[in-house]
């Protein structure tokens, strides 16, 4: 009996430490904007010991282009604001320098395209980003790091990029 016990003991402990799956959960509230017409949106995630939200500003016409992003870390049963870097561990940095490659290839693509060439004459270059100047949000089982140039309005489709991931892809860098 000690051995069915051991084996089951064994099995239960294995199964464990193996691929334990990322917890994310998100809910999404609506808050009356000052004007009174489109809302504002205030989404929630939790991650770990973590809180995400973005709240989401609607502009003249409706389109949600600006949102601001925070972080909080929960300590003692209460949630602190943090910074994005915390949430992630030592070994952040190949994360950000996996982004960053990412995120100049998208802006060699954008600047050289015959079509949105016009939006970058004034930016010649990025620079290299840091964890904190990312823009953090989730969408289903990804995470996204969004980054913004500062283009024009008439150049918003291209004012930027996202680089994303699937949570289980980015587990090994999370604190």
């Amino acid at each position: 009996m000690k051995a069915f016990y051991f084996i089951i003991f064994f099995l239960l402990a294995h199964s464990a430490s193996k691929g334990q799956i990322i917890k994310l959960s998100c809910t999404e509230k609506e808050r009356k904007s000052e004007d009174g017409n489109d809302p504002i949106i205030i989404e929630t995630c939790l991650l770990k010991n973590f809180k995400f939200i973005s709240t989401s500003y609607p502009d003249y016409a409706g389109r949600y282009v600006y949102s601001e992003h925070e972080v909080y870390i929960r300590t003692n049963n209460k949630y602190i604001k943090t910074t994005n870097a915390q949430v992630f561990n030592k070994r952040q940095d190949k994360l950000v320098a996996i982004i960053n490659n990412r995120i100049q290839q998208d802006f060699r693509e954008f600047s050289s395209d015959s079509n949105t060439k016009e939006c970058f004459t004034d930016i010649d270059s990025i620079p290299e980003y840091k964890m904190n100047d990312f823009e953090i949000s989730f969408y289903g089982n990804e995470i996204w790091f969004e980054i913004h140039w500062g283009l024009i309005s008439a150049c918003r489709s291209v004012d930027g990029t996202i680089v994303s991931f699937k949570l289980s892809e980015i587990e090994k860098y999370l604190n």
